[in-house]
């Protein structure tokens, strides 16, 4: 059954302390306020804390130097130091030797997930020495076969009962079994390591971080601490194993076979039953995935500010000038401030699109699709558009090709985004026309839908960008065209969603060729 483990909010304003408590004893957690440092030395005599929450209250120096003297305590050696406060104040935490810190108002969703994390962590921390102090009470009573009545040896628990030496033999090995089926279904990698540098045990989830088989391993030094991309954070580690401390923290490093792993890392001391140290529990959980989006957000948030910057400087200029126009031409000013404003509308509307689409926030249906009708659909809607420029639009049905599995609104959505496209830029007098097929590559069958145009064609080194979110070719800014760049990167989603790909074939001048693949394997 597994520990507790206590949560502390160091906070002196009750009413803020008391609102993270109640954030997080709903989901299960042993959250509790603590008004000053006397409390929680009081409250942690007994049993340390798991995480320890510090509120950043003026002055904020005062409290830095508070959290520094904390960390060094003996007994919150297995404390992690979560801050709370301003953005301001993140570097100025981290260098007073806090393991995390959160931007004040936090949000409650990360707040639970953050302290979750910690605490999921120190549960396996300490399951995993449970599990080597299980190995050597086995082998304690192992020594004691010599003894020919072990039913009436009796063995005293820590609650005080007496049971006898086969019953005590039973009860360690359920527990070692718990405990086993808990380290091998575990999300994040674990290992324990020898003071020698020996690997005593690795999980499941180790051999899928590393690519490395547990079997061909255990039993054999490592390279560890590892190389790390930062000498300084690899200096760290090794000095903290070395003092029999544990360390906390965002590691990249480089595995013998050359694959860059960044993982979330802590190191733990081992020790034995009479307290001395027997090696380092390491616990890993991959965040290149979490980091990539990451930097992907903050890239989205820099083009997103630019890219909105350009029309409202527009809206701006138009107004200052309909102030000053004069009657006859407030028409035409007026007419490029909407231009301006349907610009701008749109751009947000494909921004909360793929920002609903990044979070989660939109499931796709999962029902079978006749693309025949839907292409038809589509033809309906773009045929006005068509016949304006002028353009010859056509599409070809084919009744051979069966239905897919898919989310016909989103699917919908994607065909016009390429018809849209083809009918911007294809001048005049072009043809565009749309086709399905039934094909097999790779072993797979696909559904395609083609889009063909004869318009002004992608240079060569824009092809690989066109799924980007806000990228334009030069040839699109050359011939004026309007668009925000975001219907491609939409498109690529949804069908990404759909376990398709979509691929690009085009010449300068010549046209494009836009191929929807959607696979037929795919279930409802």
């Amino acid at each position: 059954m597994a520990i507790t483990l206590p949560v502390y909010i160091l906070d002196k304003e009750i009413e803020d302390g008391d609102w993270v408590v109640a954030q997080l004893q709903p989901i299960g957690i042993d959250a509790r306020r603590v008004a000053n440092v006397s409390d929680l030395l009081d409250e942690s005599e007994l049993r340390a804390p798991a995480v320890c929450m510090v509120a950043l209250r003026p002055p904020v120096a005062q409290v830095l130097a508070l959290v520094r003297e904390l960390t060094q305590e003996p007994r919150f050696a297995r404390t992690a130091f979560i801050l709370l406060g301003p953005v301001q104040s993140k570097r100025a935490a981290f260098e007073a030797g806090a393991d995390d810190y959160i931007v004040t108002p936090p949000d409650v969703i990360e707040l639970r997930k953050r302290i979750r994390l910690y605490l999921d962590r120190a549960q396996l921390e300490l399951r995993l020495v449970d599990e080597t102090r299980i190995t050597q009470e086995m082998a304690a009573l192992s020594q004691s076969v010599f003894i020919s009545d072990r039913d009436e040896v009796l063995v005293e628990l820590p609650d005080g009962q007496a049971i006898t030496l086969m019953e005590h033999a039973a009860l360690i090995a359920q527990e070692r079994n718990q405990l086993d089926a808990i380290l091998r279904y575990a999300g994040d990698a674990i290992m324990l390591i020898g003071t020698d540098g020996t690997l005593h045990y690795a999980n499941p989830a180790w051999e899928i971080l590393t690519g490395h088989p547990a079997s061909m391993t255990v039993g054999q030094q490592i390279d560890w601490p590892p190389v790390t991309a930062d000498a300084a954070v690899g200096q760290a580690i090794a000095t903290a194993l070395a003092r029999g401390d544990l360390w906390q923290g965002d590691v990249r490093y480089v595995l013998p076979d050359g694959r860059e792993l960044e993982v979330a890392l802590t190191a733990a001391p081992a020790f034995d039953l009479a307290g001395d140290l027997i090696g380092t529990v390491v616990v890993q959980r991959s965040i290149r995935e979490h980091n990539n989006l990451h930097r992907s957000k903050s890239n989205f948030l820099a083009d997103a500010a630019f890219q909105v910057r350009t029309p409202v400087t527009n809206i701006k200029m138009r107004q200052y000038l309909l102030r000053q126009a004069p009657p006859e031409q407030r028409a035409m000013h007026m007419q490029a401030l909407e231009r301006e404003t349907d610009r701008l509308s749109s751009m947000v509307d494909a921004m909360l699109e793929l920002s609903r689409m990044d979070s989660g926030a939109v499931e796709m249906a999962r029902e079978a699709v006749d693309l025949n009708r839907l292409v038809a659909d589509v033809m309906v809607r773009f045929g006005p558009a068509a016949e304006e420029k002028p353009i010859a639009l056509t599409f070809r049905k084919n009744a051979s090709v069966p239905p897919v599995v898919g989310d016909p609104a989103y699917l919908n959505r994607a065909i016009c985004v390429l018809v849209d496209n083809a009918i911007q830029y294809t001048p005049g007098g072009g043809r565009i026309s749309l086709h399905l097929d039934r094909v097999q590559h790779g072993g797979r069958g696909y559904v395609t839908v083609t889009v063909s145009d004869t318009g002004i064609g992608i240079e060569p080194e824009a092809v690989p960008h066109l799924f980007e979110r806000f990228f334009r070719s030069e040839r699109a800014h050359e011939a004026g065209l309007n668009g925000v760049g975001l219907g491609l990167a939409i498109a690529d989603e949804i069908i990404t969603r759909h376990d398709g790909v979509i691929t690009v074939e085009s010449d300068v001048k010549q046209g494009s060729v836009f191929t929807i693949w959607l696979p037929l394997d795919r279930t409802g």
